[in-house]
This record gives C-alpha cells, structure tokens and sequence, in this order.
C-alpha cells in the first residue's frame, strides 16, 4: 500500500501516541533568537547495509535539538516501508522510540524489484520536525530451473513456468514444483526427481550464490494424440426454428469425454457428454454462420473441428436484425476534450430507420433517422477525467436492433467528478492506518484502523472515544481489517470483526462483540472463526466481512502469500468462506460434502488477496475484488463453488485452456501495460473498495442506481461499473489521497476511506 505524505504521517503518529506539544516540559526553545530545528541520525542500519529474508534488522537513531539537546523518547518515532517496484506497503507501524527492530519475512513479495526504508522523526518542543530516511537493498541471487530432457514445463511458486532463471533475495522461500505427466512432441513424460532430491513440489530458501535446480523426467510412453472431430453436414435452418446439429468425434488411445458446438464464438447449448455428439440449435438471426465443434478427452487433450459454413434463411417476416459501426471517435482514443464528433454507419436487409447514440449509458442527443448518422457531445467538461464508453446502436422498422458497436475512450482535463456532484475530500479527518468501513443499520459509520482501534463515526464527526481497540498484530497488512454488522443488529446489537491476533502463533480471527450505543459491551467477544496459523509473510490476508442476502457471513480470506493455497482443498486461504451468524459451516456449503475440517466453509477458491468484497442490496449479486501480483486486477462475479484460478492463471485468460476456471467480469493492468493490451484506459496497483450504488433515497442521477463502485489504492480513481449497459466500465472520481474503501450512505452519497480520512461526494 502506499506511503502517506509525511504531514500526514506526522499526525497519524502523534496522535497516536497521543502527544501534545503543549505538554511537553522543560522546553527552553529558541528564545529571541528564533528556534532552530532538532539534528535526527540514524544510526543502524548503515549506509551500506543490506538484508536478507528471515533476518531481524536493528534500528538506533538519536535526535538532539540545539537548545533542548537529546531529544527523550516520546518526542522521536520510527516506521518502516516495504517499497515493491514503484509502490509501497506499510513494514514496520509507527513506534514511539529511537530503538526497534524489523523482522524480514521469507515469504511474501517473490519480486527482487525490493528494499526497505527506514523513517525515523523528531520534533522539538516548539514543533519543528526534521525527518531522515534510509533505504536498505536485499541481497540477490539467481535461481535456474532445468529440465531433462530440456523444454519440459515446471511451475515456480505454483504457477506454471519453462525453463527460467529469476533473481530473488537471498532467504526468500520458493516453492518448486512440476507438471507431471505431461507431453512433449510425441512422446508423454513423468516426473523423477530434483537435482536437490526435494520431493515433486517442495520449497526452497534462496541461496546466497547462484544455483540450478533441474528436475529430471523420465518417458513413459508416447504422447496423448488429441480426439479427432467434425461437424456433420447440417441440414436447412431458418431463423427462430430449432434444428439439429451432430458432430462425429473420436480417440484413438482413449475415448472422447465432451463435445461442444459453437456459432462463432457463441456456444450452442450445453456440451454433449456421450456419443452420438449433438444439440439443438435455434438460429436467431439469418444469414451465414460459423459452426464449429470442441472435443475433449479423458487425458485432456482437445481438437476443435474445421468450421462448417451454414446460411440461416430468414424466419416469417423480418427477423434479421441490422448491422452498426461507430466510426467516430475511433476505439482507444486518447485525450479527447471540448466537443467530440460521434458517427456510426448502419446497414439492413430491409432499411435502417435510426441510429441512437450514449456516452457512459446516458443517450446522446435523440435517435438521428436519416444519413450520415451522427451527434455531437457538447463538452467533455462535465465527464471525470478519464476512461468512457461511446457507442452507438441501430435499428429498423421490424424493431430489429444491432449489437452495440463501442469505443472506449479518455477525456482528458482536470475534473474530479461528475457535472452536478461535489468532492468534499477531509469530511472527516483523524484516523490513524484506516483499513475499511462500514455502515452500521443506524447510519453510524465504522471504521477499522489497522492498529485494533475501532471508529465510529457519527453526524459527520468522529467519536473520541473508541468503540473498542482490539490488540492485533499491526506488521505489513495485519491488524483490524474487516467489520460487519449483524442483520438483526437493531434488536441483539452485534458486531462482527476480523483481525490478526496479537498472540502466537499468529493467526487472523473472526469474532462477534456486542455493542452499547458508541462502546463494546465489556468482555463481549465471542470468537466465531479461527483461521489458520500464518506464515512470516505479513501480506495477502483479504479481511473483508459481511452478511449475503442469506443471512450468513461471508468471509474473503488471502492466501498468506503462499500462492498454492488458493488450490489447496486442505486449507482456507485464498478462498471465500460462509460462516453461519455463530460461526459454524452451513451445511449447505458448495463443498460441505466432500472438503473436511474447516474447507467445509469454503464457498468459492482460487482467490489471491480479495481485500474488498460486495453485495447488491435487493439481487444479493457479488462483486469480489482481487489484487492482482505484476500483471492485473480483477473484480470477480461470487458465485458459489467458482474458482477464479490464482495461481495457475489471472486477469485475461482464454476459458478454452482454463475451462475449469471462472472468468473476471472486469480486469485492468499497470501502467506499463499498453491498452490495446489491457482494453481499458484503467491502470493501477491494487484494486480496492466495493460497494452498489442502491441507497434507499437516491442523490446522484437515476442512471446510478444498480453500479457498481471500486476503486484503486495507488493511482486514487474510482470506477463505475454499469450493469445495465453491458458492465461498461467508466471513471467516476479522483481524489488526492489513498483509497481503502468505498461505501454509499442511505441518503445516496459515495464515501471514500482514506488511510486517514473520509472523503464524501455528494449531489449539491
């Protein structure tokens, strides 16, 4: 996650701590010749230090003011930052003192792109503060991986890998692992052994020299040979009458599992299983189609047909539904501003009588019915900088309408959100490391600071006092990170809390606590939860909780950093959990049948750190969002039983080599990734914050109502997703801060949790 500013790192601090500078004694000052600043050292690490995983560092530093002299402990703080490429996340919380220590974990962030940086703060009794940093780098080496025979595939931290060599810190933990049988040209091969005589998949500790590790195969035989298959000649199809359509598929070292008709893209009901391979086909549309048909079989091989060319003969009256292209602006183009030319041409069997264009789902002007077709948006003025979504659509006099022809586009500017909304960025101030809110049935909003102390926040204004501090184990991305309320909270007063104890070994909790007005009922915690013991690693613990439309809790859990957890059916990590209110597993769980223990809860896999979950109020729909490692992040329709396959795969993947896994429903990339590549002017480091913009008064515009809201923590933007128009995704808002949540009020406004404050965006 990244840094605060250090104003804001200051605050958070000392008002932490608690510190008052006007309660500090024996203050001298600088007198009538002025104050001058206070000299801050540190002195360990050294300059020149660097750092292995699995080792404690020591921090000393010394601060001495020119008229006070050495400065005492409560006047000095130290904090450490784990920097990961051009990002950071919290190491080491803030710590009264000149004198600490950081432990470096041996699991984690696998990049070498890494170092630490120690902050160290010290202020006079006059408020001058001097602040000093100092970056520690890792030591590197390289690992190799191998294969004999050459070109066989291995994985690496469970994702699937060739020959490879990567540079990690010296003590980082890998896991090692192959792909076992596989083929390779026309012989199938079984695994061995390693060079190290580590088992199939076994971990390894990143060695201070250069090292090889080849993973020997031997041949077992010759290499599956994929099914054959063929679409059978059809017959005559008309458009909206059912026919028949049959394929002839066949094994010749096996047999042929699954058959599945395509048109185009398009599947045609659901994959025959058994011989002779067929399905029915209702054409909705004439003219030519492409058939093709996938066989499976048993060793996993996979052949798709030759396509088969049918053309549909139109169906009583017209039935053939126009075509549409945008022609302006074109797909991808960048920076637009002021007023941009909209056109589309249109064709149809019959005529077309009328284009209708929409910016963001909203019409653009009227339906244009005559030649060239074309609108103008009169300004991009009143768009949020940013991505938005142009398209255009037909129709003629049948009612036939086109598909939707779409450009994704940026307008450029400085505007932070909509025409007719207003930015309130500091609606609240004071928090210390937020990490998410909530609403409670009352309006009250709670916030989870990471340090254990639970906010509230009432009438706009944040509660002295709070409602309970938990003691957590605050390193890295541990602490308080979720919380809920219960669906009957107005009459039992429950509160649901996750965190990450305090005590060994260390491990993240769900608990139950009952309220009384803005305070815990003393001794009220009920432990519902207890989940796994985790390793070193202080990241990819998820954290979010709250109540589906069924009244249980769900519960989003990340993988510990240990990618192969997100697969494993033994443990609970990197899944999505349902809890009954007191913490039992429903019986009814997707796998209650055939996981044992607590895999029992789990509701869906394949999950890396799904920091932000959410429901639709009256659909009960899920949006689960789930940070992404180098490459992309997701938001993922919930649905029970899925897997999202982290880490076999993530973002965009082709569901005919992945068919076992769910697809996102949206993803973006970093920066560096082109958007011809991503699809999206959208990019950033950590998908973050969900909610649905279903309040029970709606403030912003109707067009509103039913979208999905996230965000991203690094690059500050917040994106609406429309689920009434094709799930297009656009940007919403700006602002000037980290964002860690997102929530919508009853009274219709979008609330914003920075790490210190709540930014709250409103109608005006």
């Amino acid at each position: 996650m990244q840094t605060h500013d250090r104003l804001s790192r200051w605050r958070m601090a000392h008002l932490a701590l608690g510190l008052s500078v006007l309660g500090m004694s024996a203050c001298r000052g600088g007198g009538a010749g002025g104050n001058r600043a206070p000299s801050v050292e540190i002195e360990s690490p050294a300059a020149d230090a660097r750092y292995r995983a699995g080792e404690t560092l020591s921090f000393v530093g010394h601060a001495v003011d020119p008229e006070d002299g050495l400065l005492p402990e409560s006047s000095v703080t130290f904090w450490v930052d784990f920097h990961h490429d051009t990002h950071t996340h919290p190491f080491v919380p803030v710590t009264q003192g000149s004198v600490g220590s950081a432990f470096v974990p041996a699991q984690g962030e696998a990049s070498s792109n890494v170092f630490l940086r120690f902050h160290y703060q010290g202020i006079d009794c006059e408020g001058e503060m001097v602040e000093v940093t100092r970056d520690v780098l890792p030591e590197t080496a390289t690992i190799t991986l191998a294969s004999m025979p050459p070109g066989l595939n291995l994985t690496l931290d469970g994702q699937p890998t060739p020959a490879a060599t990567v540079t990690g810190v010296v003590g980082f933990e890998r896991t090692l692992g192959v792909v076992s049988p596989q083929d390779s040209g026309l012989r199938r091969y079984a695994f061995s052994s390693w060079s190290d005589s580590g088992a199939a998949t076994h971990t390894i500790a990143t060695a201070s020299v250069d090292s090889t590790y080849t993973a020997t195969f031997v041949d077992i035989g010759p290499a599956n040979v994929p099914p054959s298959c063929a679409v059978n000649n059809p017959g005559a199809f008309t458009a909206g009458v059912a026919g028949p359509l049959s394929a002839t598929a066949t094994d010749t070292d096996g047999s042929v599992v699954a058959v599945e008709f395509f048109d185009g893209a398009t599947p045609i009901g659901a994959a025959d299983l058994t011989a002779p391979f067929g399905v029915t086909w209702t054409p909705t549309s004439s003219g030519v189609h492409m058939i093709t048909a996938r066989a499976s079989d048993d060793a996993g091989g996979v052949t798709t047909s030759a396509i088969v060319s049918v053309t549909v003969a139109p169906g009583t009256g017209d039935t053939s539904p126009p075509t549409c292209v945008l022609t302006a602006p074109t797909n991808f183009a960048a920076n637009l501003s002021g007023a941009v030319s909209v056109a589309a041409t249109a064709t149809d069997d019959v005529g077309v009588v009328g284009v209708r264009f929409e910016v963001d789902g909203e019409p653009l002007g009227v339906e244009d019915v005559t030649p060239p077709y074309q609108a103008t948006l009169a300004s991009t003025n009143g768009y949020t900088t940013g991505q938005h979504v142009v398209r255009a659509q037909s129709r003629d006099a049948a009612g036939n309408v086109s598909a939707w022809s779409t450009s994704i586009v940026s307008f450029g500017g400085n505007v932070d959100v909509p025409a007719g909304l207003s930015l309130h960025e500091g609606w609240v101030t004071g928090l210390s490391s937020a990490t998410a809110m909530t609403f409670a049935p009352d309006g009250r909003l709670f916030v989870c600071q990471q340090g254990g102390a639970l906010r509230v926040i009432e009438n706009g204004a944040l509660v002295t006092a709070p409602f309970i501090t938990l003691s957590v184990d605050s390193n890295g991305e541990r602490g308080l990170l979720g919380v809920a309320f219960d669906p009957a909270f107005a009459t039992n007063h429950y509160v649901y809390v996750y965190y990450t104890v305090s005590t060994a070994p260390t491990h993240n909790r769900v608990s139950r606590l009952t309220a009384n007005g803005n305070l815990v009922v003393a001794a009220s915690e009920l432990i519902l939860f207890e989940l796994p013991n985790l390793t070193s690693a202080t990241n990819h613990n998820g954290g979010a909780i709250h109540f589906g439309p069924d009244g249980k809790l769900y519960v989003a859990v990340g993988e510990n950093a240990t990618s192969a957890n997100a697969q494993s059916t033994s443990n609970v990590l990197g899944k999505m959990l349902r809890l009954e209110v007191n913490g039992s597993i429903p019986l009814d769980n997707p796998f209650y049948g055939t996981f044992s223990g607590q895999a029992r809860a789990i509701w869906a896999m394949g999950l890396r750190n799904p920091f932000t979950f959410a429901f639709q109020p009256g659909t009960g729909r899920m949006h689960i969002n789930d940070v992404g490692q180098n490459t992309w992040e997701e938001v993922n329709l919930g649905v029970a039983g899925a897997n999202y396959g982290w880490p076999t795969t993530e973002g965009r993947f082709s569901q005919t080599t992945y068919p076992q896994f769910t697809l996102p429903r949206f993803v973006y990339g970093r920066p560096t990734n082109p958007v011809a590549t991503t699809g999206t002017f959208l990019n950033g480091y950590a998908i973050i914050g969900s909610a649905f913009y279903n309040p029970t008064t709606t403030a912003f515009p109707s067009s509103y109502v039913g979208d999905y809201f996230f965000g991203d923590y690094v690059n500050q933007w917040i994106a609406r997703m429309d689920l009434d128009h094709d799930e297009n995704v656009n940007t919403f808002g700006r602002v000037s801060h980290a964002i860690v949540d997102l929530a919508v009020g009853e009274e219709g406004y979008l609330y914003v949790l920075g790490r210190s404050q709540v930014t709250r965006i409103t109608a005006p």
